[in-house]
């Protein structure tokens, strides 16, 4: 009897706690060589609750949904003004890559924002990533870069800017 009894507060207590976690804002976005060969395909994972704040929020509304084609839309062109990769220059962010708003979708509790650049990526570059970072202070977002067989990455927080990466 004892043993079932410290079974069921264990099993209580997870239960409880689970109630109480918090979960951190944060982002991934994916830089790789696209399936075909032929682009760079760039991938934005964000969790929908905190990208339907965050646009609402920046667009004064009182709520967007990401269940409908204009929450999504909305939420893509956000993205588009935060998320930036430019050739390095003299140490520095110089000319901003061409990147194409491709779309977003969602996928369970998160929404995947596509971009693509139609050539190849410098072997030296600067990457600038504000997505909800000018909703949630403490929202951190990763930027993981692909070439070959190796993963860079770099992350974002607080005021945070630009990050380089030499892919050579």
């Amino acid at each position: 009897m004892r043993c079932n009894a410290v079974i069921v507060v264990t099993a209580a207590l997870c239960f409880v706690t689970q109630g109480f976690a918090h979960r951190m804002p944060g982002s991934i976005s994916t830089v790789k060589r696209s399936a075909s060969g032929d682009s760079i395909e760039i991938i934005h994972r964000l969790h929908s609750h905190d990208a339907e704040l965050a646009v609402a929020a920046v667009l004064g509304e009182g709520r967007i949904s990401l269940e409908n084609l204009v929450g999504r839309a909305q939420l893509a062109l956000y993205v588009e003004d935060r998320f930036f990769i430019a050739r390095l220059s003299d140490g520095g962010p110089g000319e901003k890559l061409a990147l194409e708003l491709v779309g977003a979708e969602l996928d369970g509790e998160f929404v995947l924002v596509y971009q693509e650049f139609a050539g190849e990526l410098p072997a030296r570059l600067a990457i600038r990533d504000d997505i909800l970072r000018d909703v949630f202070p403490e929202q951190v977002n990763h930027v993981n870069v692909a070439t070959g067989g190796e993963v860079r990455s770099v992350t974002f927080s607080g005021d945070d800017e630009w990050r380089t990466l030499l892919l050579e």
